[in-house]
């Protein structure tokens, strides 16, 4: 019903397209998931890291940027002007991150030339007289200079069709190359606003609303950009060149949210196909997590020369190869996961980025079909098992190769999440999501794991605690044996083993679903798997011949193997040409077995890995043995009884 009722809503939010797009041939990725994201792409090139070395004791409230730019010219100069307050006093210097290769020419505070000093990546300002805490004050930073290639594109320059173009992308410590700024994941700037001067024929594309593009002198054109909602230094981004602009609305009550494209003019006949899908997959995320978090702006797509994407607030950039369902939905969902709510350090990258990955994955259950999801998350964890394993959590910031690790904090972060949507059921998952996303010290600010955590725990009321150890924390994935025993009543076994693979984790506990199938019937049933070895006993009311492990792929795993065995004799029979029999299966501490001789010399128990268990036996009846089994643990065994003349074996379960 949920999706009826979303194609329903969907169908009246097109405006100026005739049809529902419901398939692309280009929405699926083939091979390497996300090999052309910006972050694989500078994966394996060296990178100049600067981190955050701004101290904490100023809140951010506004930057006025003013930049020249001409894309033919790998080169900016300008002036930041900025409105603080004091957090701690009295505050009589400030610090803002500098790329060493750019000149700080002047700093005006208070109309005067504040004294400064520009030593490696830190800009330290004087301020005199010093500011009492709570104090709102400003000052403006004029610079230029030729902004360094650190490897990962935070400013770069080239050409398309032969016209000079340029775009900045500053995750994840890119902003300091090319403007003075706190790049940092704890204090958001409050506004902006934009001022770019270019030469004529050029348009610039950024964050928020247009205000206005007009004449700056003769040569030149300057354009204007105003946004006014909270905003982390690295999603701050400006782009250059002689774009074609083209516009879709997205309807929602007696409203209009506009969907603004700067795309180069040879690709906009291509890139506007894309339109009517983008329409689509906002209307599915405003459904599942609530309105797009910047109604009263816009959003966008400004395309560039990268392979991938970047998912600036509001004007999300595109590589030319890019206009497609697979990048652009990724890129969308950052608007809630990453730029509404933005990770409070990179160490928890995977709230941005897992989240934008599952993302995808839902507007292909959504749009699609449920079989497309199953799909994307097989296809993804074949791609994440076939390399070594790690965590979610990212152990290493200084790298950007491993913050943006395409199987950890892509696609393990992506199932996790998947996993959490299996264990909760949708209503308290989609639910806490919600929440999480609208508590009022998370939105529009940053956020930890320890949030969703607290936020889908009280929603659904269960204990996340080992779930976040194992699947967080934790290394490795798991891999199943599961062995499965139907006796002729159709009363059933399913034992489960479980190894860890490349694992720090002694066990990943997890609710595992099993399908059992006939030509005629068949049925799912989940069993909560909390130990290597544990036994389900159960009836599925129907002689099954066919069991597959995780039919709609829910949980993340590196193999499982399934072995169904159909036992032909009822428990407690002894047929003609049988010797023994078990009066009960399972058993606890003692094992009864029944026996047509009276000559049996032995009694041998072996585990499923072939190990011999230590066991005694007495017999208080003619045919009755009972086999002391109260040191065995929960599980599969095999019971080996017999003299010289004979030797059988029956399989039993120990269940305490």
């Amino acid at each position: 019903m949920k999706k009826f009722i979303f194609f329903t809503c969907v169908a009246l939010v097109f405006f100026g397209y005739n049809t529902i797009l419901i398939a692309q041939d280009n929405r699926f990725v083939p091979n390497n998931p996300f090999h052309s994201m910006p972050e694989k792409q500078s994966s394996n090139t060296p990178q100049k890291l600067h981190q955050a070395i701004v101290p904490t004791n100023y809140d951010l409230k506004y930057h006025r940027f003013f930049w020249v730019i001409d894309p033919a010219q790998r080169f900016i100069s300008g002036s930041v002007t900025s409105y603080f307050t004091a957090t701690s006093g009295p505050m009589n210097s400030i610090q803002f991150q500098l790329s060493a290769a750019l000149s700080a020419d002047s700093v005006i505070y208070a109309g005067h030339k504040a004294s400064t000093d520009h030593t490696g990546e830190l800009l330290s300002i004087t301020l005199s007289p010093p500011i009492a805490p709570g104090q709102l004050d400003s000052l403006t930073v004029y610079y230029h200079g030729i902004p360094p290639a650190t490897g990962f594109g935070s400013f770069e320059t080239s050409t398309h069709n032969g016209v000079p173009c340029m775009w900045t992308l500053s995750e994840p410590y890119g902003a300091s190359d090319w403007w003075p700024s706190k790049n940092d994941l704890t204090d958001k700037i409050d506004s902006i606003d934009v001022y770019v001067v270019m030469p004529n024929g050029n348009h610039a594309a950024s964050n928020g609303l247009l205000v206005s593009e007009k004449p700056f002198n003769n040569r030149s054109v300057i354009a204007h950009w105003k946004h006014r909602y909270p905003i982390a230094s690295y999603l701050v981004c400006v782009a250059v060149t002689n774009y074609a602009r083209y516009s879709g609305y997205y309807h929602y009550g007696s409203d209009s949210l506009q969907i603004l494209n700067y795309v180069y003019p040879e690709d906009s006949v291509s890139t506007s196909a894309t339109m009517p899908d983008m329409i689509n997959t906002m209307g599915l995320y405003e459904q599942l997590f609530g309105p797009y978090p910047f109604r009263k702006e816009k959003y966008g797509h400004v395309e560039s020369n990268i392979s991938g994407g970047m998912e600036h607030q509001t004007m999300t950039l595109l590589g030319n190869t890019s206009f497609n369902h697979y990048i652009m939905a990724h890129e969308l969902g950052h608007q809630w996961f990453g730029d509404m709510v933005t990770c409070g350090s990179w160490e928890d990258i995977w709230l941005n980025e897992g989240f934008a990955t599952y993302c995808l994955g839902l507007s292909y259950e959504y749009l699609y079909s449920e079989r497309d999801l199953m799909n994307y998350i097989n296809d993804n964890r074949l791609y994440m098992i076939s390399r070594p394993q790690g965590s979610v959590f990212c152990n290493d910031t200084t790298s950007v190769s491993r913050i943006f690790d395409s199987r950890f904090t892509y696609f393990k972060g992506c199932a996790l999440l998947h996993m959490l949507r299996w264990l909760l059921g949708d209503d308290a998952f989609f639910q806490g999501v919600r929440n999480y996303l609208n508590d009022p010290k998370l939105k529009y600010s940053f956020s930890r794991t320890a949030d969703l955590k607290r936020e889908l725990e009280l929603q659904s009321g269960k204990d996340l605690t080992r779930f976040f150890a194992d699947w967080f924390y934790g290394t490795g994935i798991p891999a199943y044996s599961v062995t499965v025993d139907q006796q002729p009543d159709k009363n059933t076994t399913l034992t489960i083993n479980q190894t860890q693979y490349e694992s720090d984790v002694s066990f990943f506990e997890m609710t595992i679903p099993v399908e059992f199938k006939n030509a005629v019937r068949d049925t799912i049933i989940s069993f909560y798997n909390s130990y290597s070895g544990q036994v389900f006993t159960f009836n599925p009311g129907f002689k099954v011949d066919s069991v597959f492990f995780d039919p709609k792929n829910k949980i993340l795993y590196y193999q499982a193997n399934v072995v169904l065995n159909q036992v032909q004799t009822s428990i407690n029979q002894i047929t003609g040409t049988e010797n023994i029999s078990l009066l009960n299966n399972p058993a606890n501490n003692i094992l009864r077995v029944r026996c047509k001789s009276n000559s049996i010399n032995y009694f041998q128990i072996f585990n499923l890995d072939g190990k011999y268990e230590t066991t005694t036996f007495n017999k208080p009846e003619p045919d009755i043995y009972e086999v002391n089994i109260g040191n065995l643990r929960e599980g599969m065994y095999i019971l080996k009884a017999g003299n010289s003349d004979w030797v059988e074996n029956r399989k039993f379960i120990v269940k305490k």
